[in-house]
């Protein structure tokens, strides 16, 4: 029986040793490996404190609420309303702008100024001028007769009323889309702000005594 528990105890006692050698191995492992969790535990507790409150105080600094951040639809959105923006300075129509139509199923438009309108060779150069001669004399030939009637929107029109304001009796509007752009029919002075023209304004100088 004695030798019995001797052994017993001798197996008790290797089955320890492995235990801990095996557990001092796992941490120089883990000191090696960086394991930080484990770094920090070896801290005495009043520093293990301090490191809890700085850490949680760079996170609240540098975090931002959902409510506080950009939607994730906004960079798009922002693209677009810059391609809108150029569409309107350049005069190329809504229908040719790259989120609209293939390039390959563009068609002419008049008054575009989009390279496949420009670079067209499709349609005779004559009837684009009697379309630009219609036009001027009637400015309701381009988006009731040119354009298809499921197209109806302020982009065949040439200006489009700003809202409700009012100043003195007359309606603000802005201009959109020019049918007559890049014709001889054009407007001199539209024709000169979208070429870079320089122009020169002169005010009266008053004499106040």
């Amino acid at each position: 029986m004695k030798y019995k528990k001797k052994e017993q105890n001798m197996k008790r006692n290797k089955m320890k040793l492995k235990k801990k050698n095996k557990l001092t191995y796992n941490n120089h492992k883990k000191f090696l490996t960086d394991d930080w969790k484990f770094k920090i535990k070896l801290f005495p507790k009043d520093i293990q404190r301090k490191l809890c409150i700085y850490t949680w105080r760079a996170y609240w600094r540098e975090y931002v609420p959902l409510t506080g951040r950009p939607p994730s639809w906004l960079s798009y959105h922002n693209q677009v309303q810059k391609l809108l923006w150029g569409a309107r300075q350049k005069n190329i129509h809504f229908l040719h702008l790259p989120f609209n139509t293939l390039p390959e199923n563009k068609k002419w438009i008049m008054g575009c100024q989009c390279d496949t309108c420009k670079n067209d060779t499709e349609i005779d150069p004559i009837e684009k001028h009697m379309h630009s001669l219609t036009q001027y004399r009637n400015n309701n030939y381009f988006p009731d007769v040119v354009m298809p009637t499921e197209t109806t929107s302020k982009w065949n029109e040439y200006l489009v009323p700003i809202g409700n304001n009012v100043n003195n009796g007359e309606i603000q509007c802005i201009k959109v889309y020019d049918p007559l752009c890049g014709s001889y029919k054009e407007n001199k002075f539209t024709k000169g702000l979208r070429g870079g023209y320089k122009f020169q304004f002169s005010y009266p100088i008053l004499n106040i005594q």
